[in-house]
Parts: C-alpha cells; sequence; structure tokens
C-alpha cells in the first residue's frame, strides 16, 4: 500500500492560512466523501508527520477493518465505530485524543451513506473537540470508478493527483438544534464544491 501510495505526482491545492493551521500543530479534523476515502489519510501522515499520530473511525466490519488494518500499517490510531454500532464511544474517544493534541479525521458520509450527504458526526466530534473542520477532495488525472454505493474512486498508480482543502469550518460550544443543522448543511455544500472541482480539475 506504501508503494502504491507513493507512485502519485501530487499538487497541493491550499491556500496559505489553512496551511498554516495545519502545520501549526493544533489539533485539527479533516473531512472527506467516502469515495475519495484512500488518499486524504495519506496525505496528513505525508506531509505532517512530525506532528502527533492521526486518529481516524474505522466501520467494525469486515470492510472496516480492512481499512483499519492499512490505517494502522500507516501509522494512525484507529477508533472502532460506526453510526450503528459504537459510534458514539468512538466519537468519545477521538475527542479526548484531539484533547491530547492529536489531529483526526472522520468519513462525512459515514461507511454507508447516502453518498455526499454529510451526516452529524463530524459537526458533533468538532464541537466536542472544539476543533476547526477542514474539508478534502481528490482530484485524479486517471482513476477507476466503481460501481458501489458510494462510486469509490481509485486513482491509478502514476497518475497526477491534486488535493483540494478547503476553508475551516468552526463549531461554536453553544451551538444546538437548528444552529448544528446549518453547519451540516454548510459542510455539506463545501465538500460538494470540491468534489465537483475534482471531477473537472484535470480536464478543465
Amino acid at each position: 500500500m506504501r508503494g502504491y501510495l507513493r507512485t502519485w505526482k501530487v499538487e497541493l491545492v491550499v491556500s496559505p492560512a489553512v496551511r498554516g493551521l495545519a502545520v501549526s500543530g493544533l489539533p485539527v479534523l479533516y473531512t472527506s466523501w467516502h469515495c475519495h476515502l484512500v488518499f486524504p489519510l495519506f496525505y496528513a501522515r505525508h506531509y505532517f508527520d512530525h506532528l502527533p499520530p492521526l486518529v481516524v473511525m474505522a466501520s467494525p466490519s469486515r470492510d472496516g477493518e480492512f481499512i483499519a488494518r492499512v490505517a494502522r500499517g500507516l501509522g494512525f490510531i484507529v477508533c472502532p465505530g460506526s453510526r450503528r454500532k459504537g459510534g458514539v464511544q468512538a466519537l468519545q474517544q477521538m475527542s479526548a485524543y484531539f484533547r491530547q493534541g492529536h489531529s483526526g479525521g472522520l468519513i462525512a458520509d459515514g461507511s454507508r451513506g447516502p453518498a455526499r450527504e454529510a451526516q452529524k458526526g463530524v459537526i458533533f466530534l468538532a464541537r466536542e473537540a472544539q476543533v476547526p473542520i477542514i474539508p478534502l477532495a481528490v482530484a485524479a488525472s486517471r482513476k477507476i470508478t466503481f460501481n458501489s454505493w458510494d462510486r469509490f474512486q481509485l486513482p491509478l498508480p502514476f497518475s497526477r493527483l491534486a488535493l483540494l482543502v478547503g476553508e475551516p469550518l468552526w463549531v461554536r460550544p453553544q451551538d444546538r438544534g437548528p444552529a448544528l443543522e446549518r453547519l451540516r448543511l454548510e459542510l455539506e455544500a463545501r465538500l460538494n464544491r470540491l468534489f465537483h472541482q475534482s471531477q473537472t480539475y484535470f480536464s478543465a
């Protein structure tokens, strides 16, 4: 997996302010759609390997355990959980790691979707841990798109990649109810803008 990931030629598309936040050492919460699952995990370790290990959640399913093994092999801390099983406990564990200075990642549309609809977990975690959310998307010059629920995209070896990094989204401790729903919709809109940009990045 490490060899495959290192075949790509990667361009980082990020504003100086967001890059400064990511390298500051302050905890941040990365998120992307499930279809772009593979590269954002590697990106954070590759570019910021001087920081504490990142914390991620993986579903306690057969597919999730495969992802968890890969993530651990790449140096991540894995909290097992999903929306249907152990999700609240996993979010609490992740929040505790954030308070210890770790950053982390959480897939916005979860392990089963619906695709490209943000669930509440990312917003909840950002509020409880008081960390900014940094949305991500991946553009690939050559890729395979699978006929799965998320239309999973697998960049081919030796492709050109662009990691698109959005502006941070903050969730205040007092954000509840309607305010939390507005933030969820705002995160969904930001991720979808990045996703649509990623689909045409190398053809524009």
